[in-house]
């Protein structure tokens, strides 16, 4: 959300998107309406070709439980490439301070599996700075995270963190899983 703040006040005809997987918290859906209504805009809800019940069909009721890889893969994945399909570049919010697994995110980088510039302004912000700027600026935030959700993404996919676990330990417990996909390229990736 300071990302998307940040923008506005730069350019406020930048394409907004959410990825609506269909297994969003209320809070999140909440959020959606709340920042179109504080900035004036209409986020884009993008969703999966699939629906839920045409997902359990095919691939077995609660995919998340059985293989979140590929759920991630359907619900999120081919949903944001398949919208960002002629653009030049796309911003996100990654920062280091978030994961170890995030650690080595750059700036500016090439993301070959979505063939388009991938820009991490907020890359090197602690997560001080990131509440700070929220707090002086008046940003709408996710009300999940005072209730224990440092890390927000689907229903069942997502727990509250314990006192002194890591912020994203509430993704994905009980599976090797830290990243849902979308920042986590393939192995044969190269930079550009």
């Amino acid at each position: 959300m300071a990302l998307l703040d940040l923008t506005l006040r730069l350019d406020r005809s930048v394409p907004v998107y959410y990825l609506d997987t269909g297994l969003l918290f209320p809070e999140t859906y909440a959020l959606v309406e709340r920042a179109g209504r504080h900035y004036g805009i209409t986020p884009i809800a993008v969703k999966p070709e699939l629906s839920l019940d045409e997902q359990a069909e095919r691939y077995g009721d609660q995919l998340w439980a059985s293989d979140p890889d590929r759920c991630c893969a359907l619900r999120k994945v081919a949903p944001q490439r398949a919208f960002l399909h002629g653009f030049d570049a796309w911003l996100t919010a990654i920062r280091r301070a978030q994961t170890t697994t995030r650690a080595g995110v750059d700036a500016v980088a090439w993301d070959a599996s979505a063939e388009l510039t991938k820009v991490s302004p907020l890359y090197d912000w602690s997560d001080e700075e990131v509440w700070d700027y929220v707090g002086a600026h008046g940003v709408p935030v996710n009300a999940l995270h005072f209730d224990g959700y440092p890390s927000i993404g689907c229903v069942p996919c997502t727990r509250r963190v314990a006192s002194g676990e890591d912020a994203r330990a509430g993704r994905w417990a009980g599976f090797a899983k830290t990243e849902c996909g979308l920042h986590q390229p393939p192995a044969a990736e190269a930079r550009r």
